[in-house]
Order: structure tokens, then sequence, then C-alpha cells
């Protein structure tokens, strides 16, 4: 192998060259070219909560759209990290046709100051939005002050190859961190990170 290049006609002077490696394959040369990714131009937010989750089928979280671009999540963290008795923690991310009323305000965080997100996100909605197709369920540790197992935690990610989850940019449409179970003293910890987009 070898470095090598390619020429570029170019209207402009002088002729441009693309960075190659040459090598060859069948008795013939063959250039494989070196790309460099370019900076994401996305706008990109992360919300993120810690709240008490000791009631079975509370919504911990909710994301709702902007209203005007598609808002694609690339990945949810929960980290259950404390009760009154040791226990399996069990949660699922639910999509929602309306939103949920009554909770606290957040406020998703831009990865970049210029960027604003106008849809809404709260926790622990008193009144709960209408929940439709479950999308994520996963069960983990949670620990008590006496615990010699370590807490559980639960990440996921988009998969290469596959969508990642999308909210409609009806500020109706969204998804929430929900739950499931009763647990005495249970508190737990949410990320969620996502991108916009005009386009499905």
């Amino acid at each position: 192998m070898a470095v090598s290049t390619i020429g570029v006609a170019d209207a402009g002077t002088p002729d441009k060259y693309l960075h190659t490696n040459q090598r060859t394959i069948s008795s013939t040369a063959r250039e494989d070219q070196y790309v460099l990714q370019g900076e994401s131009a996305y706008p990109t937010y992360s919300v993120a909560t810690s709240q008490n989750a000791d009631t079975a089928n509370v919504h911990i979280l909710q994301l709702m759209g902007d209203g005007t671009n598609y808002t694609r999540i690339k990945r949810i963290s929960i980290l259950p990290y404390f009760a009154s008795v040791e226990s399996e923690f069990a949660v699922e991310v639910r999509r929602l046709s309306s939103a949920g009323t009554g909770g606290g305000a957040l406020t998703p965080s831009p990865f970049d100051s210029a960027d604003t997100y106008a849809g809404g996100a709260m926790a622990l909605p008193s009144s709960k939005g209408t929940e439709g197709a479950l999308l994520l369920r996963a069960s983990m540790h949670i620990t008590d002050t006496t615990a010699a197992v370590a807490a559980g935690s639960y990440t996921w990610e988009q998969a290469p190859g596959a969508k990642p989850i999308i909210i409609g940019p009806a500020t109706s449409s969204g998804v929430a961190i929900k739950a499931v179970n009763t647990i005495s003293g249970a508190i737990c910890a949410v990320n969620v990170e996502f991108i916009t987009t005009t386009y499905l």
C-alpha cells in the first residue's frame, strides 16, 4: 500500500487532488479514498431529571414535540440509585398522544448555546399524558443504604442501521419514561439526548 492521489479537474487553478491510498487487487491498482467526517450541524439537546419514582406507573420524564421539527431521540440513560429496600426497578418508554400536565417543567439544554428547543418537557406530571405504543422495557437493580450489590442502570442508544425514536412535530406527540412498579423510597435519574430535523 502506498499514499497516493487522484487529480480532479477544477475550473480554477490549480487542479485539486483527492487523498488516497493505493493497493493492488487482482493485479489492478485501486485507490481507497480518505474521508474526513464533518461535524454534525443538527441542533442537539439533553433533558435530565432526578425524581422520586416510588409509585407505580408514574411518568418520571415526558418529552413532547416542538410544533415544527421532528425530534429524534439518540440516547436514553436511566439510573435508579436509592430505595428503602433492595428491589428490581422496571421502566418503560411509551409514546404519548397528549401531553401530561401539573408536573415540574424541565428545560432541554442545547449542546450549542445558539439553539433553542421549543418543545415541552416535564417531570412527574400529576395528570399523565395519553399512553400509546410500548417502545422499550427494562429492569435493573435498585439498592438501599446497606446493599452490598451496586445499583443497576440502563442505557438505550440508536442502533447502527436503525432509526432513532422519532417524535412527530405536533406538540401533542411525545414519549414518557415510566416507572412500572411501586418501590418505597425509590429515586431515579433519567437523561434523554436528542436532535431535531426539519424532515422525517
